[in-house]
């Protein structure tokens, strides 16, 4: 690569760190799980980076060549594109918008990386700076300076959530240990030269961003992260900084050389502390198990169903955006096909996503898509860890840590998964290193890919930008004004939802809450076929039952009985613990002159332990067991449900 005046090279980099500074910090502020003027924001800084790489791209002319990890990228866009399309959705236009703004952060950065040498230093830095100021947040709502963000948990950062914060923390925990292995002997060997020789030279940009500043971040993130980590109770978490830390240990500090000549030396000693050492591995394992074991025993049984989805359709999958609404069916299938154990009832529920991005991806895309976005990960994981790369050992936690959660689903995570997967994928730009990882510099044959393919594409993302930023500040604008609506519903004035509910479907049609609240008010105004119309759809993005117990009481309504009889098994089965459905499903009975199936349903709630009682579970149960014993002095009478 060419040599640039260094104010040219300085300016970009000044550029780059505002352009992140912008992606992260307002991404970073999550209080909520709603879309938020946040998103806006970070969307302007991956404009920023757009443009920074096409300006890098037209003066500096890097050499870039694509690797295995480019072309899964761009199969996986084509096929998400072609999906978007086949398998139109409610939620399929806004979960394509996010793809397409990883992908146009993904190109950039791919550019930048490769055209600027100290880029990848400077963003780790910023990454582990970001990382101290989470975790700072942490110990102090663990000591009560401030306040979390959840009624329920004390330590939540600056997240809605414990588990999308220790998301965070762990790959950025990661990578900060990784600077630390990797920069360590490089910014003592500076300190002791430079200081003693040309003190002042200690501020050269080269001496600050090639090794000083990415270690003292480095120690700071991963001292901090390590303390708040375990408050953080997220067993996915801990799972991945292990994983991270050993395939560091493997590769960076040669640990299993280190093993085989201590074992060559000590058989017998090591052998005992190996045994040892996995003795306590797997007594932790299943301590983490036990610890929080009904959360377990329901991923698993999310796992299950997530997979059933895949190879019920492994062609295309359920589309963009309705992953949810197929988990909810395919949950009530598989719940209705026979008896199951009684702690998978138990387990159930109506998660909004599949605890596996991997899997509830390849439920929305099919077979080929899964597979995409494992070579994906997996060729980006390989590159990065031979190099020694820190973004490649992030990746990877950040990899194991979607393996359990949902990460993807949460903007800052999901950005940090994308700028993790170009820095891992990306050959470190201008430099050559000796030895066993020489990393050469692409030659000229990828010429034609930087005249033509490169340019083409930071086009085609600058011209994608408005849109995709219309269309996240109409959604962002209208769940605000949804927000100060929906007050409303406790008032009983169902008319301003419904007045309003109208104006806003077109924006808000992949929001569930919404479309429930709405249809809800449809419901309660008595408008039940439009009411109906809304609940589908929103089914259709949604697992939860309470879409199809008010379907059913507005085909009570209209006097289509059989309808609304397959609308409250439908909902009985997605949850079988829930005893809502059931009791509305035995009023349904009886109010329908059915009363051999109305006692039987009514013995069924009153029978039933739910696993949360409450006051309503023990009402409703009151009131089928009064149901019960009016049975025996007489026929039911035709009441109508109250």
């Amino acid at each position: 690569m060419r040599k640039h005046h260094p104010l040219l090279r300085a300016a970009v980099l000044l550029l780059w760190t505002a352009a992140c500074w912008r992606l992260f910090v307002p991404a970073l502020d999550v209080p909520t799980q709603e879309l938020r003027a946040n998103a806006l924001a970070s969307m302007q800084g991956t404009l920023l980076l757009l443009l920074l790489a096409g300006a890098v791209l037209l003066v500096r002319a890097p050499r870039i060549r694509p690797n295995a990890t480019d072309c899964c990228a761009a199969l996986l866009l084509a096929g998400v594109t072609a999906s978007r399309f086949l398998l139109p959705g409610p939620a399929a236009p806004a979960r394509y918008d996010e793809l397409l703004q990883a992908a146009m952060l993904y190109a950039s950065l791919r550019i930048l990386f490769t055209a600027e040498r100290h880029a990848a230093a400077v963003l780790l830095t910023l990454l582990c700076l970001f990382g101290i100021y989470e975790a700072w947040t942490g110990i102090r709502q663990i000591y009560g300076f401030t306040y979390s963000n959840h009624g329920l948990f004390k330590v939540t950062g600056t997240l809605f959530n414990p588990g999308p914060y220790a998301g965070f923390i762990a790959p950025v925990l990661v990578c900060a240990v990784a600077c630390i292995v990797r920069s360590n002997r490089l910014a003592g060997r500076l300190l002791r030269r430079q200081t003693l020789r040309r003190p002042r030279s200690l501020l050269r940009p080269c001496v600050l961003t090639g090794g000083l500043l990415p270690c003292l971040a480095g120690w700071g993130a991963a001292l901090l992260g390590a303390v708040v980590l375990p408050a953080s109770m997220s067993r996915a978490a801990l799972a991945a900084v292990a994983v991270g830390c050993g395939a560091l240990a493997l590769g960076e500090l040669d640990a299993a050389g280190r093993l085989r000549r201590l074992f060559a030396a000590h058989p017998l000693r090591t052998g005992i502390a190996a045994g040892s050492a996995l003795l306590l591995l797997g007594g932790a394992t299943a301590g983490a198990y036990h610890l929080k074991r009904p959360s377990a025993e329901g991923r698993l049984l999310i796992w299950k169903i997530d997979a059933r989805i895949l190879l019920r359709r492994p062609l295309c999958g359920a589309g963009l955006g309705n992953f949810a609404g197929a988990f909810g069916e395919e949950q009530a299938r598989y719940f209705a096909e026979r008896s199951r154990p009684e702690g998978e009832k138990q387990v159930a529920g109506c998660p909004e996503a599949g605890f596996n991005e991997f899997l509830q991806f390849g439920a929305e895309t099919g077979a080929a898509g899964f597979a995409l976005l494992l070579l994906l990960t997996g060729t980006a994981v390989a590159a990065g860890i031979r190099r020694g790369d820190p973004f490649g050992y992030g990746l990877l936690a950040a990899a194991v840590f979607a393996s359990f959660s949902y990460p993807w689903s949460v903007l800052p995570l999901r950005l940090l998964f994308v700028v993790l997967l170009a820095g891992a994928a990306s050959p470190p730009g201008g430099r050559r290193r000796s030895g066993p990882r020489t990393e050469t510099v692409p030659s000229r044959r990828s010429g034609p890919f930087r005249r033509i393919a490169a340019p083409l594409l930071l086009a085609a993302g600058i011209a994608c930008w408005p849109g995709v930023y219309g269309r996240t500040a109409a959604r962002a604008e209208a769940r605000r004004q949804w927000s100060d609506v929906r007050i409303w519903m406790s008032s009983g004035r169902y008319d301003y939802l419904v007045e309003d509910g109208e104006r806003l479907l077109d924006s808000l049609p992949h929001d569930f809450r919404f479309l429930y609240d709405y249809g809800y008010a449809l419901h309660r105004s008595g408008d039940y076929r439009r009411s109906n119309d809304i609940l589908r759809t929103g089914a259709r993005i949604s697992s939860d039952p309470m879409f199809w117990n008010i379907m059913g009481k507005n085909h009570d309504a209209l006097g289509e009985h059989s309808e609304a009889e397959r609308a409250y098994l439908q909902a009985h089965f997605r949850i079988p613990d829930r005893i809502y459905p059931l009791y509305l499903l035995a009023l349904h009975y009886r109010a329908s002159g059915q009363e051999a199936e109305a006692l039987a349903t009514a013995r069924r709630v009153a029978d039933h332990t739910p696993k949360i009682e409450s006051a309503q579970t023990r009402k409703m149960q009151e009131e089928m067991r009064g149901l019960l014993a009016a049975a025996r002095s007489g026929p039911l009478s035709e009441t109508q449900e109250p």
